[in-house]
């Protein structure tokens, strides 16, 4: 097929190269020139498994243009993946979509069959709402036969994006029209390395699919970790043989039921706060997503509460991770930072490492903290150690805290 993808960041850069790998042939656009430009060197810097593999791949058929005009001429489907960024009220703004979309309309041509598929995430409604009817205007040409609309987020962690866009668990698919959602089905099909179970359907619904589902996970991970909390303050109990007992049962399943750090990251918080912010806006309670976010909010409190009971006030407490997961230097809203921030409230001094080399921002609230560059070093400036999320080499971590005989949590009972 000939496809094009608009916006190149975490997430569209993957895509255009498993799309580009697979036998398509593919032409990418991202607004920023120095983006396009390390592309075309391919001086990529990221951390993302398999991805420089890709892009070096024989025979790829990716072309970097430099407008959207170029990028659209010609193609049967566009995969717009930009950013739209949560606003204070929790909804998702379409500003950089909805300039996309305009640019879009603008340079396709008459007669050209085209489907526009929005990958990036949306509350619910604005592909039936705004995003259509700023196609329609800006094109002339309204949604039909011609021109198709489709909405398909993906489901991915930062650090496997390419195993999880090859073997993801469903491909979800709104769509205006039945051979609009075959013809981005057949590009998805292309990239993955098994069988997936497809679900098409209206565009609202897809929409609503998206953010059910990561605030479906959310949950579970919040319920875990308010057992976690009761567990800890019961005494005598160990919080995984609770959890596994309970994921034994066919209706819950264990995966993501681990009690352990706080969630965080890109995905997750935002998509929980745009559930809540939809309920408002429908006049009905956020009950359970406002429950969610309440739970992971204080998820990091309790942890610092029982470290203030085994060490005193101005003592150094060492954070171990900062991404918020393995494979990512990625610091959004990761429970390291959280944890950090809430143990700095109770004047702990704080240190920081991370093994995949993630810095905190240098913003005021975080840059007294001390940077370290190894844990050896995290460990020997550290009265007291935490560690936040699964470390690469949680055997050595273990035998160098257990060697130095500081106290410490592991989050996730690496050991």
């Amino acid at each position: 097929m000939n496809v094009a993808v608009i916006g190149l960041g975490k997430l569209g850069l993957p895509l255009a190269a498993l799309l580009a790998s697979s036998g398509n042939q593919v032409k990418a656009f991202d607004a920023l020139e120095s983006v396009r430009t390390s592309i075309r060197q391919r001086k990529v810097e990221t951390n993302e498994p398999g991805l420089i593999d890709l892009l070096n791949k024989d025979g790829i058929q990716l072309e970097i243009v430099d407008s959207i005009a170029e990028s659209v001429n010609g193609v049967e489907a566009v995969f717009i993946i930009v950013p739209t960024p949560s606003l204070p009220s929790g909804h998702f703004t379409n500003e950089y979509l909805l300039d996309a979309i305009n640019k879009i309309g603008q340079v396709i041509t008459p007669s050209q069959k085209i489907v526009i598929d929005v990958v990036s995430t949306v509350m619910p409604g604005s592909c039936d709402g705004p995003i259509k009817s700023a196609l329609e205007k800006s094109s002339g040409r309204n949604i039909g036969e011609d021109l198709g609309l489709c909405y398909n987020p993906e489901f991915i962690a930062l650090g496997s994006v390419i195993h999880d866009m090859e073997k993801p668990d469903m491909h979800l698919i709104g769509q205006s029209s039945e051979w609009a959602g075959e013809i981005v089905e057949s590009a998805l099909k292309s990239i993955v390395k098994v069988q997936v179970p497809s679900r098409r359907m209206n565009l609202k619904e897809a929409e609503l699919v998206k953010i059910a589902v990561n605030n479906y996970v959310t949950m579970k991970i919040s319920y875990a970790n308010m057992l976690m909390q009761g567990s800890t303050l019961l005494g005598g109990i160990d919080i995984d043989v609770v959890t596994d007992a309970i994921g034994l049962d066919s209706r819950i399943g264990r995966k993501y039921l681990k009690a352990a750090a706080a969630y965080g990251g890109p995905c997750f918080p935002r998509d929980t706060r745009a559930l809540s912010a939809l309920f408002s806006d429908l006049g009905l309670p956020d009950s359970l997503s406002h429950a969610t976010q309440v739970v992971n909010e204080s998820h990091s409190e309790f942890i610092s509460d029982q470290i203030s009971t085994q060490i005193s006030e101005g003592m150094t407490v060492g954070i171990a991770g900062l991404s918020y997961k393995t494979g990512t230097t990625v610091t959004e809203e990761s429970p390291g930072l959280a944890m950090a921030s809430a143990l700095s409230n109770r004047s702990f001094r704080v240190a920081v490492w991370d093994d995949e080399g993630a810095l905190p921002s240098s913003d005021s609230t975080t840059n007294s903290y001390l940077i370290c560059h190894s844990a050896e070093d995290l460990i020997s400036k550290s009265d007291f150690v935490v560690v936040t999320r699964p470390l690469n080499n949680p055997l050595t971590f273990a035998s160098q805290i257990k060697d130095s005989n500081k106290p410490f949590i592991d989050l996730w009972r690496q050991f």
